[in-house]
């Protein structure tokens, strides 16, 4: 792999928009660098076999600090429901770990097929998204907690999604919580599940090396320059979500998504 001027200042500027991605909708960024760093990797050469699983692992290891770094802002806005997350996080961590170590063991072709389909989801999600209205009661069994971040875990692990997408609704519609909160609750729990996964792709082994600067099925140095404008990212993207309805922005990075299922569908 060649660190090019170009190669940096994109990968830099990826880690920017999907630390935005990841403050402004809690969702960890995934939707946005996964389907890049597959490309940057398949034209980088890394074997594939593992290329699929390689932008995943990637992808969560920044997640960790784009979602840390969103859920510092939200907390100081006081959009953060912290009562829910210790329901939702140790079902998170499990699901997370589990998926991860599964996901190395299947094809590339079938992960990037539930990218997809997740994807698509969450962009049907986006497009007809409406204000949650205010609610007070939040009562749910500890079993339904534990499911929900199982649910969301497997979902980060297969997918290389921090599991926003699964959880953001989830929070709406299952346990009503209201639009302003979902960002900041959901980046709360989605930092567990995208450390439980990333710490299982870190420590696979692939069957066939992926190159230099990969440990595990993570490349070190890419999610460091990931990192590195993410943190910023997710900073002004908290900020940002505070301050909009973002209604509008939401229907255009649906449409934007959308576009990209296409592309991994087509691709092999």
């Amino acid at each position: 792999m060649e660190f090019t001027l170009v190669v940096i200042l994109l990968v830099l500027g990826l880690g920017l928009l999907a630390g935005f991605t990841a403050g402004f909708v809690g969702v960890g960024g995934g939707i946005i660098m996964v389907p890049i760093l597959l490309e940057l990797f398949r034209s980088w050469g890394v074997p594939g076999d593992g290329v699929v699983q390689a932008a995943m692992g990637t992808s969560l290891t920044v997640a960790v600090f784009s979602v840390s770094s969103s859920i510092v802002r939200h907390s100081r806005q006081k959009r953060v429901l912290w009562g829910l997350v210790p329901y939702l996080a140790p079902g998170s961590m499990a699901g997370g770990w589990l998926a991860a170590r599964l996901a190395v063991l299947l094809p590339g072709l079938i992960l990037q097929l539930v990218l997809a389909g997740l994807m698509t989801l969450a962009a049907i999600r986006m497009l007809y998204e409406k204000d949650t209205p205010d609610r007070d009661d939040f009562h749910f069994s500890w079993w339904q907690g534990l499911l929900v971040g199982m649910g969301v875990g497997m979902v980060s692990g297969m997918s290389g999604l921090a599991g926003g997408v699964v959880l953001v609704p989830a929070l709406a519609l299952i346990l009503g919580v209201p639009t302003g909160w979902l960002a900041g609750t959901s980046s709360a729990v989605i930092v567990f599940s995208a450390l439980a996964a990333s710490l299982g792709y870190l420590t696979s082994t692939p069957p066939t090396p992926l190159g230099a600067g990969f440990t595990g099925y993570s490349c070190l140095p890419v999610a460091a320059l990931l990192a590195a404008t993410a943190i910023p990212g997710a900073q002004l993207g908290a900020w940002t979500n505070r301050r909009t309805g973002s209604i509008l922005f939401r229907r255009i990075f649906a449409v934007l998504m959308l576009i990209v299922v296409v592309r991994l569908v087509t691709s092999r």
